[in-house]
């Protein structure tokens, strides 16, 4: 124990003990460990009492599987293992602890983790691990180990994970530490013990890191006497090695007595006799120069036995000799050479250059022979030539070089730059160049010329000159045109003749142009360049070009410039050029004729004659022409095809590339199923695509439906019918056109198929064909009370597709048959309905239902009448229609078939008249009106026609007739009527029996020829409060006299110039009728109108600030959830209403509600702004705008981000000015309609730069700092009633809550909120909610690295707060905990109502958990114990759980979790109570005896618990008698009785599901319990695929809807927090999935863990969560539809 350093005087009574602190005394020290490898962390401490050493990671204890904690020394030190080390996520700072009763001490060790591809050079190699070993008792045991590295590493042992410390031996234990040996890092036990035996591991540590070799066990055995003399296990090897190479020779002999091994070299001793091996000699060579044996010798007292290897230096060769020159011609040089070497060499290599040229050397390799041919060199050129040899080493040094020069040759090419000129009429002077390939010395020129250039050479003349580069050449005939050519000449021969020049015999005219060249340039130009005459005066230059395919010549005449570019040239096409010289004399000599083509360019016509065929399913056939020739504009190299699907999911274009030009078509594959294709073909030339074939449409062929119907439904409708209907596959899963349905249907028995299956066949019409969506059919002539599968198939030409997931259905029990109907007419208007019950149905009438009405109209009325009843007069019949009359008799097992009679009354002529709509649109020469056709009851018959009479007001005469057609539109325009004058108006209807009456007539009047009137009156923008009209007038219109707008009984003046009004103050969901009117006392009754419906109220909510980032300019807004509708939103955006201040200086908002500003104009600006960064640099920074769109609304919005949203900038809030916010959604764009929440409170951001005080503001002070101090105090004591009320919250419950209702969204109090808000941690800001439509990128950034960011998420979820569970750990409570360390938080566990005199009566092994945006919506719970299975039961019914789910297999690792569930399916679809319950069977009659089932055919099961009195049986009256065996679990006063029945399985869901009726005896209530069990979890990980699991949840919730049960779902596995977390953590997310389009698994976990530990137990668990939510986005159908 450490002393205090000062001195210090204490008084101690005799009795009180000192204690010490904790003390280290083994340190971990830092470590630099590989991936894949091990790293161990030692730690010791002392002190008194004697600490006790932990190891912690980031603060908490170690926890992992690939963790393991060590301890020695009675837990006062610890070693720390972590294998296997993964890289980067166990890099970290590890923390031993030391603690006893006086102190806590902490020492750090740092970990770091690098891959095998960033290890430094110098890190540990482990040379030689120790290998397994069995020595006898008090023999010597040595454990081998070398390691290398830089510097050299030091070497450690480890005996089973815990460190070897020699010193503690006593000498027994040494390790070996001889340099230059093997054996350096050894361990030598003498003497060994069986205590010694135990897996060793060899460590070598330096400053570059730490490896461990593989372990190996050391087995330690008794003594046994025997000799055996040595011999060698492994004898030492023979080595081939490089020059100064390094190589161990290992030499290993055994024994007994084990011998001594030694190296020898000759007569050398390389082994110290002091420092003789046992058993083991490594030998070490380093640098070796030479070759050598060396002689391994094992040595005991029994012999001695040598072994010898062999150590070859291998070396390079040796250079050749001089290489000798053997022959000689104008290109080659062949040489020969010694070889030099006596040992066979591999091959040779020559290097040679050439003396007069400057580059790389040239090798010739492979040379297997020492003569050899040079070829390809330069006639008459100084070459310098080298010979190496190469054997298996490598390549030896080179010989000494031999020169020796090539033989002449004739030119290899022409003189250069020849030129012609006159002298006189008759003498030219020719002038050249030297060849650029003499090939040798040139001895001399020959000059060739002749008036006749097509005659042969040989046929011109010739004019020899000696070593000269210019001669003339006389009597020339004059005004003629001589073509030259020159020639050069060596000892061997002529060379080649130059490029023939012209020179025409006139005195004064150019030379012809030297140098011509032609170059393309594009795929329309070539650029000419040339050389001009010498010593001429040149005035023009004249081009004469043609294409190579025509005859007439085009010609060019520019000044003198040495280059020309023609243009406007055919792409790839050949030209031909000629140039020539003019002066003032005339024109030379033209050039020869050059030849070059233009570039190549794009086709100019797509591919012709492009056809396609669909040849199957899933490929088209394309084929195509070239295109035309004169429009290729090059060579085409290739073609492409270009392919979209027009009506599929998937319409990204595609491409085929690469189809060779001789190719003329394709078969284009892998294409979806019955779907339309727009396919066209491009060519393609090097320079690039041409424009696109005219576009085919094609559609693939048919195939099967890949997919079965959807939504397939089974209803029960009587004992001999069902109904089936199903919903079409998903449109790219139907493969063609439905032609049909089949249905299967089959017997069940036991679960079991019994009999052939049925089929019936739903065919389909041709017009039904394209709109078959839904379909449905009705199977009869089945058996009552027996169980049917029933799947249904679509058909399309090719066949059958997938059948549906097998439906069970089980018809009801014999109902009545069609009873005897008939229905007579009595009176007018009245029908007499008689009906008697079906002949085989006596005694089995309970009523009658009856449905009647017209079979136009629906639903038709339906009436019940009593068994005694067997008539019904139906009253005030239509003529003319046609009524129905359903009758069904009602029994005790439902309705039975009905009876159908349908009955047509005559008709008649219409007794009644249309009614003409009050508002019409009138111009000058035309009345527009609209009527309603008479009413129903008036029509008597089928309208045929309808008559128009009009006549003018003022007139007697007859009104003019129109007969009209009916029509949906019931509207007429009267033309050709006189402006300004009255009309009456009135129409009648007509049935095929006559006319009815006229309507009362209806007056209009008609414009003015100058007057003007609105048009297109029609709504610009709706929203649920709020309605924009608007209008049109002509152009150049500008009167203010005024227009009205009635609507509900008010009036609105209008401005005359006005286009459009903004009517607010409406109801949502609201029909209006807006009606225009003209000027007053101008325009008559000249009116216009529109009928609109306002929005619902789907934003009742305003946004709420829940957190201000005031250094950036940001705030969080959480946004209002959108309620339910029948038509959801297509968008949503926020808008941000900047106020303004009043001249008081306060901001205020004008706006009541956001719907009473001009949206239209808000959206408009802000699509403006969209798209033009200038126009929004433009906008007024005080006008409202739009900060983002989103098609899905989000739960919260940062605003003033500066990012973009769907190309709305969302601009940083300015200091200092106040705004409010509203969230508008698009219901339908094209109407628009819109829908807008209520203004946010004003939001500020407070100014980072506050003004100064100005003078006169200071007496504020006064005024002001008294009630801030006010403030102050109350906000102290509102924080401290806070405090106390949370406190209060956390203590235990003491009450159950029974019901839970529904928490509103955000609202301050919701328990959920006030958790997250309460709980904040660290990970929540780093771990924000993710858009659904980042889930898979997020996910695939998780798995990325072996899942390392999964991990380290999973790693970091916080409750955030330490929570206690003092009830768990009561020694009453403990044996009810199924697992020690899984617990129930005392905040959150659920409580039982206690039973007097029982101590821990109310403790059970559960936690409430909230759900979504509601409390404690879900029980995890452990798997009942058997001493538990009553308290399990009284939860249910105290919390009223009516949903019971069971997360574990019947069988799990070979064994029946009995003691898992408070019910259990047994063999036989039997299901017993518990292990303290006894069975008996009780007949009918009242006795109780012990016969078997088939013994009491009429018995029942009971069951009771413990020794209770047997009278208890007898009293019970909750027993329900069911078809097979009934199993009633009673308990005594003070418990519960329930009902069990056999499960059936849901053939959709992997799971079981148990309807269980439970029955109270003290009040008689009775509740019915579901148990859902899971049963696709596999017994080690999680499931492969999420869908089956999310098909679960889906029916869990689904059920418990449909039945309405409002108390909490109980959910168990084994320890409830493992797969019970998963499935409550997936229903959280899958919910706000649906509701938000955000998933926050991270957040869900937490909050979970703050209600009870350790839930989503894995992090295999954890990731499945993730796995599933995915899986959920892509599913169709699968969750609570």
């Amino acid at each position: 124990c450490g002393l205090i350093s000062r001195p210090l005087t204490v008084w101690l009574p005799s009795s009180t003990h000192i204690c010490c602190p904790p003390e280290f005394i083994k340190n971990p020290v830092d470590q630099i460990g590989v991936s894949g490898g091990v790293a161990s962390f030692v730690c010791q401490a002392r002190g008194d009492p004697k600490p006790r050493v932990t190891w912690n990671k980031k603060g908490k204890k170690v926890n992992s599987q690939r963790f393991e904690t060590i301890e020695f020394d009675e837990g006062a030190g610890a070693v720390l293992r972590i294998q296997p080390l993964r890289t980067p996520r166990d890099e970290n700072i590890y923390e031993c602890v030391a603690q006893n009763s006086v102190a806590e001490i902490t020492v750090n060790a740092k970990l770091t983790v690098l891959r095998e591809d960033q290890l430094p050079s110098g890190f540990p190699i482990i040379d030689m691990g120790p290998q397994l070993k069995v020595v006898e008792r008090t023999r010597t045991a040595t454990m081998l180990c070398a390691a290398s590295g830089n510097p050299d590493p030091e070497i450690t042992w480890f005996k089973d994970f815990l460190p070897v410390d020699p010193s503690a031996s006593n000498g027994r234990i040494k390790q070996l530490r001889s340099e230059g040996t093997p054996i350096r890092g050894g361990l030598q036990i003498e003497s060994s013990e069986e205590t010694d035996q135990g897996k060793y591991e060899c460590v070598a540590s330096n400053s570059a890191g730490v490896r461990y070799s593989s372990p190996a066990n050391l087995y330690v055995r008794g003594r046994e006497l025997r000799r055996v003399a040595p011999r060698f296990s492994i004898p030492p090897s023979s080595h081939e090695i490089m020059p100064g190479g390094n190589v161990n020779i290992t030499c290993v002999a055994v024994g007994s007595p084990m011998p001594y091994v030694k190296w020898m070299q000759g007569a050398e001793d390389l082994t110290p006799e002091d420092d003789m091996p046992v058993g083991r000699n490594v030998l070490e060579l380093t640098d070796v120069k030479d070759s050598a044996n060396y002689t391994c010798v094992a040595m005991s007292s029994l012999g001695v036995i040598e072994a010898v290897a062999q150590i070859t230096v291998k070396s390079l060769p040796k250079a050749p000799g001089t290489p000798i020159v053997t022959e000689t011609t104008a290109t080659s040089i062949t040489i020969t050479w010694d070889s030099g070497n006596p040992d066979p060499v591999s091959y040779y290599v020559i290097e040679y250059k050439s003396k007069s040229q400057d580059g790389p050397y040239q090798i010739k390799e492979d040379i297997t022979t020492t003569r050899y041919s040079i070829g390809g060199l330069s006639p008459n050129s100084e070459y310098e030539i080298w010979v190496s040899a190469v054997n298996t080493i490598g390549q030896g040094p080179p010989s000494d070089p031999v020169v020796m020069r090539t033989g002449e040759q004739a030119p290899a090419s022409a003189p250069r730059n020849v030129q012609g000129r006159m002298l006189s009429a008759s003498t030219m002077i020719i002038q050249w160049e030297e060849p650029v390939e003499p090939n040798g010395q040139i001895r001399g020129y020959r000059v060739y010329y002749t008036m006749e250039p097509d005659q042969p050479v040989s046929n011109w003349q010739k004019h020899n000159v000696d070593d000269s580069l210019l001669t003339t050449v006389s009597s020339l005939l004059e005004m003629e045109t001589y073509t030259v050519r020159v020639l050069a000449f060596t000892s061997v021969g002529d060379g080649p003749l130059s490029d023939p020049i012209q020179v025409k015999t006139k005195q004064g005219v150019p030379g012809q142009p030297m140098n011509f060249r032609a170059e393309a340039k594009s795929d329309s130009s070539i650029l000419l360049t040339w050389s001009p005459p010498r010593q001429d005066i040149i005035l023009k230059y004249e081009l004469v070009f043609k294409d190579a395919t025509q005859a007439k010549p085009e010609t060019r005449t520019f000044d003198p410039v040495t280059s020309f570019t023609v243009r406007d040239l055919k792409p790839n096409t050949e030209y031909v050029f000629k140039l020539a010289a003019r002066s003032a004399l005339g024109i030379g000599a033209e050039t020869p004729e050059v030849r070059e083509r233009t570039l190549q360019a794009k086709p100019s016509a797509p591919p012709r004659d492009v056809k396609c065929v669909s040849t199957r399913s899933t490929a088209i056939l394309v084929s195509w022409r070239p295109p035309p020739a004169e429009s290729q504009n090059g060579v085409l190299n290739g073609y492409s095809v270009r392919y979209r699907a027009l009506d599929s999911e998937d319409t990204e274009p595609r491409e085929v590339t690469n189809i060779h030009a001789s190719t003329n078509h394709i078969l284009l594959e892998s294409l979806e199923k019955w779907t339309e294709y727009r396919i066209t073909v491009v060519a393609h030339t090097m320079v690039g695509s041409g424009p696109e074939s005219s576009p085919v449409i094609v559609r693939t062929d048919e195939d099967v439906p890949s997919a079965p119907p959807r939504k397939v439904e089974v209803e029960v409708l009587n004992s001999t019918a069902i109904q089936v209907s199903w919903r079409s596959p998903l449109q790219n899963r139907q493969h063609g056109q439905i032609r049909g349905y089949q249905v299967h249907y089959i017997r069940m028995e036991n679960g079991e198929a019994s009999g052939l299956p049925q089929i019936k066949d739903v065919m389909l019409a041709d017009a039904q064909v394209s709109a078959a969506a839904a379909a449905e059919m009705i199977i009869a002539g089945l058996q009552p009370e027996t169980a049917y599968s029933i799947t249904v198939a679509a058909y399309t030409m090719k066949g059958d597709g997938a059948r549906s997931k097998p439906k069970v259905a089980v018809t009801k029990g014999a109902v009545p048959g069609k009873p005897i109907l008939s229905v007579h007419p009595t009176q007018e208007n009245a029908l007499l309905v008689k009906w008697e019950p079906p002949l085989d149905a006596e005694g089995q009438v309970l009523g009658y239902r009856l449905q009647f009405g017209r079979r136009d109209v629906d639903p038709l009325a339906t009436l019940e009448f009593s068994s005694e009843e067997d008539r019904y007069t139906a009253t005030n019949i239509h003529r003319g229609a046609t009524y129905v009359f359903k009758l069904a008799v009602k029994s005790r097992s439902g309705f039975g078939e009905e009876a159908v009679q349908e009955l047509t009354i005559p008709e008649d002529v219409p007794k009644g008249y249309p009614q003409i709509l009050e508002a019409s649109n009138i111009t000058s020469k035309s009345v527009q009106f609209h009527w309603m056709p008479p009413v129903m009851a008036e029509r008597n018959g089928v309208i045929v026609k309808y008559t128009v009479a009009y006549r003018e007001a003022a007139s007697s005469g007859s009104p003019q007739e129109k007969d009209l057609p009916p029509s949906p539109e019931n509207s007429y325009t009267l033309n050709g009527l006189k402006p300004n004058t009255a009309y009456d108006v009135k129409i009648r209807a007509h049935t095929s029996k006559g006319p009815g009456p006229y309507s009362p007539s209806v007056q209009y009047r008609t414009f003015l020829l100058d007057q003007v009137f609105p048009k297109n009156f029609k709504v610009r923008m709706l929203t649920k409060t709020s309605v924009l009209l608007g209008w049109e007038f002509p152009e150049n219109y500008n009167s203010a006299v005024p227009y009205t707008i009635q609507y509900e009984g008010k009036e609105i003046e209008v401005d005359g110039r006005a286009t459009k009004k903004l009517i607010t103050n409406l109801r949502p969901h609201t029909l209006y009728r807006f009606i225009l009117k003209g000027p007053k006392g101008t325009l008559g009754n000249l009116q216009q109108q529109v009928e609109v419906s306002t929005a619902a109220n789907l934003l009742s909510r305003k946004p709420e600030v829940t957190y201000r980032h005031d250094l950036d300019g940001s705030i969080v807004v959480n946004l209002p959830e959108v309620k339910g509708s029948d038509s959801p939103a297509q968008a949503y955006y926020i808008v941000v209403v900047p106020l303004k201040k009043s001249k008081s200086g306060q901001f205020q908002n004008i706006y009541h509600s956001p719907e009473e500003m001009d949206l239209e104009e808000l959206i408009q600006i802000s699509r403006l702004q969209r798209r033009s960064l200038r126009h929004s640099r433009q906008l007024d920074l005080h006008k409202p705008y739009i900060a983002a769109r989103f098609n899905t609304l989000p739960s919260y919005f940062i605003l003033g981000d500066l990012k973009r949203y769907e190309g709305f900038e969302n601009k940083a809030l300015e200091p200092g000015q106040k705004y409010v916010i509203f969230v508008l959604a698009v219901l339908r764009a094209s109407d628009p309609l819109y829908a807008a929440s209520p203004f946010s409170d004003p939001i500020q951001i407070d100014n980072p730069d506050p003004q100064p005080k100005i003078d006169g503001e200071e007496g504020l002070i006064w005024v002001i700092g008294p009630v801030l101090a006010v403030v102050f105090i109350i906000c102290i004591v509102i924080a401290i009633l806070l405090y106390k009320n949370k406190r209060k919250d956390s203590e235990p419950r003491i009450k159950c809550m029974l019901n839970n209702a529904e928490i509103t969204p955000h609202h301050p109090k919701d328990p959920v909120e006030m958790r997250r808000i309460n709980f904040q941690t660290p990970g929540m800001l780093s771990h924000p909610p993710i858009p659904i439509s980042e889930l898979a990128d997020h996910t695939e950034h998780l798995k990325a690295n072996d899942n390392l960011k999964l991990s380290q998420e999973y790693e970091s979820i916080d409750p955030g707060q330490q929570f206690t569970w003092e009830h768990s750990n009561l020694e009453v409570n403990k044996p009810k905990n199924r697992y020690a360390n899984v617990i129930a938080y005392d905040h959150s566990r659920v409580i039982l109502l206690p039973i007097e005199g029982i101590v821990g009566s109310d403790y059970i092994n559960a936690n409430y958990i909230d759900g979504y945006r509601k409390q404690n919506a879900y029980i995890a719970t452990q798997g009942p114990l058997p001493e538990t299975f009553g308290d399990f039961w009284r939860m249910v019914w105290e919390q009223r759980s009516a949903t019971v789910v069971m997360m574990t297999k019947l069988e799990e690792k070979s064994r029946v979790r009995k003691t898992h569930t408070p019910f259990r399916w047994g063999r036989g679809n039997c299901l017993g109570c518990g292990n303290s319950i006894r069975f008996f069977f009780v007949c009918k009659n009242g006795k109780r005896n012990k016969q078997t089932k088939n013994q009491c055919p009429d018995s029942k099961l009971y069951c009771i618990r413990g020794n209770e009195p047997k009278s208890n049986l007898l009293k019970s009256t909750a027993i329900a008698q069911l078809s097979k065996i009934s199993l009633s679990c009673l308990q005594d006063s003070n418990s519960i009785s329930f009902l069990c029945i056999s499960p059936q399985p849901n053939r959709d869901v992997l799971c079981f599901s148990l309807p269980l009726p439970v029955l109270h005896p003290q009040d008689g209530q009775s509740r019915t319990v579901r148990q859902f069990q899971f049963t696709d979890w596999p017994e080690q990980g999680v499931p492969k695929s999420g869908e089956g699991f999310i098909d679960f949840i889906g029916q869990v919730h689904k059920t418990k809807e449909q039945f309405g049960q409002d108390g909490p779902i109980s959910v168990h596995c084994s320890a409830g927090v493992g797969r019970t977390g998963v499935f409550i953590t997936l229903s959280i997310v899958l919910e706000r999935m649906r509701y938000e389009g955000v998933v926050d698994i991270f957040q869900t976990v937490k909050m979970l863990r703050t209600q009870r530990p350790a839930m989503v137990q894995t992090e295999d668990e954890y990731q499945f969560c993730y796995q599933a939510a995915l899986e959920y986005l892509g599913s169709f159908d699968h969750y609570a539809t």
